[in-house]
């Protein structure tokens, strides 16, 4: 008989964006302000990577497969 899983699959994408800051560390939280407030908006296409895990009906999960 067959069992019921839920399959997760995760993209990640990945765009540049150019900031002015004193450091990195300023430089990392003007990226998520921006991010956040959606000034820096991430286009479809500059894919990176997929990857899936199956949970089944016992909530037994998989190691991420990278597809």
């Amino acid at each position: 008989m067959a069992k019921k899983y839920c399959v997760i699959i995760e993209e990640t994408i990945s765009e540049e964006f150019e900031i002015e800051a004193e450091s990195r560390e300023d430089a990392i939280s003007k990226a998520i302000d921006a991010y956040k407030s959606g000034e820096f908006v991430l286009e479809p296409g500059n894919f990176e990577y997929a990857q899936v895990k199956v949970i089944d009906e016992d909530d037994k999960s998989s190691e991420w497969i990278e597809i």
